[in-house]
């Protein structure tokens, strides 16, 4: 017969090896992501660096198909390399994911918005807003719609909004600096210009529109310094279109100012 307390160690320890055994194969749980390529996919969209932002979030998608801010930042990088069915299809899949969310709503908005169906695009905006106040782009959407409508005031507001939730949006900074310089209030453009080169120097589309920012104000070497830098950080993405615009710009400059390459 068997001594009680042998019988209990033995069961003690069996019960111990199932929970190490348990604990060293990871206990079933789900895994957790690494959001590191998540950030490298957010730092190197707002440098316009599309193919790394792709790449990088691409990689932690084929880990994590559902993801949602991965599926978001993904639809973004999409609607800026002129993909907007691509980035709407990445919208239904979050609407398949959950229902509720605010993001397929937004995304939806910036691809009606790439389509000019302007009044589409304000609605799904404002229905994002609705869900989640807190994100950016639907305001940049609507912003910018009133840009182009002639309402600079307003859009201007929309975009300060916008700005004052997230003072460190690059994307942000850009939309409202084009504001300021569509009213030809050239000092408030160089001002968020400035803040968004404090937080990146490797953004391109801030360099261009310095570049206007101080053609416009008479400050000809400077222009060309910031245009310069554009088409140079252009060039290194192959980013054509731009590169392109941004030798155009330099010979407007150079014309202007009576500069020499």
């Amino acid at each position: 017969m068997k001594h009680p307390q042998i019988s209990n160690l033995i069961k003690l320890s069996i019960f111990l090896f199932f929970v190490l055994f348990a604990i060293s194969c990871g206990g079933g749980e789900e895994e957790m992501p690494d959001r590191a390529k998540i950030a490298e996919a957010k730092k190197a969209l707002e440098e316009e660096n599309y193919e790394k932002a792709k790449s990088s979030v691409e990689y932690f998608l084929a880990q994590f198909p559902k993801d949602v801010e991965a599926l978001f930042i993904y639809s973004e990088i999409l609607l800026q390399t002129g993909q907007a069915p691509k980035a709407k299809e990445k919208a239904n899949l979050l609407l398949e994911i959950d229902p509720t969310l605010a993001e397929p709503h937004a995304i939806l908005g910036q691809v009606a918005y790439s389509r000019r169906e302007f009044p589409k695009a304000l609605d799904l905006s404002r229905k994002a807003l609705k869900i989640n106040p807190k994100l950016q782009a639907p305001y940049r959407v609507i912003g910018e719609i009133y840009l182009l409508q002639g309402k600079v005031k307003e859009g201007v507001q929309v975009l300060l909004e916008a700005h004052n939730l997230d003072p460190n949006d690059v994307e942000t900074l850009k939309k409202l600096a084009s504001g300021y310089i569509k009213n030809k209030e050239y000092a408030s453009a160089k001002k968020f210009l400035e803040i968004g080169l404090h937080l990146d120097e490797n953004i391109p589309g801030l360099h261009y529109n310095l570049a206007v920012v101080y053609a416009n104000m008479d400050n000809g070497p400077k222009a060309m310094e910031h245009i310069e830098l554009a088409l140079e950080q252009y060039e290194e993405l192959d980013t054509l279109f731009w590169a392109g615009k941004s030798r155009d710009t330099r010979r407007i400059i150079e014309r202007k100012f009576k500069l020499n390459k």
